[in-house]
């Protein structure tokens, strides 16, 4: 838009619409790029947070066994750490292998399955995430994972 004086047309400071169009398009594209790579990073780093929790269980579950012989059974599940079985002597162990049972839940806040023996791969144990969903199956962050799998 101009303006006309006396000897000269000045023209207006600010933007057009188109001009601010653009900027609103470029601004809700970034906006959108940073959130899918947000939250894709967001998500792997649940799995791997995950990974930590099943590192620190994986550690309760050799101490178990090395105080019992043995493995907790899945009948027992990953809640004989907190509150473990009375020993075969009679004599009750003071304290749990791990304080907390929110540490027996995965990033997303689902309880850790527990297989003893594992359902494949012949080992002793098997620690499950059912991933973001909770529920079996699923694909990338809803995918199943196991101690073994990451």
């Amino acid at each position: 838009m101009y303006l006309r004086t006396a000897s000269r047309t000045v023209r207006q400071a600010g933007m057009t619409l188109i001009e601010i169009m653009v900027v609103i398009t470029l601004i809700a594209s970034l906006t959108a790029i940073l959130a899918v790579n947000i939250l894709g990073s967001s998500e792997e780093a649940k799995v791997q947070q995950t990974g930590i929790v099943m590192g620190q269980i994986k550690g309760a579950l050799i101490s178990f066994k090395q105080e019992y012989g043995r493995y907790p059974s899945t009948g027992e599940g990953l809640s004989a750490l907190i509150n473990p079985p009375p020993k075969k002597s009679g004599r009750a162990r003071a304290g749990g292998f791990l304080d907390n049972p929110e540490s027996l839940k995965d990033a997303w806040g689902n309880d850790l399955q527990y297989y003893a023996p594992a359902r494949e791969g012949g080992k002793d144990y098997e620690i499950v995430s059912l991933g973001q969903d909770g529920s079996p199956g699923g694909e990338k962050a809803k995918a199943d994972f196991t101690n073994w799998t990451l």
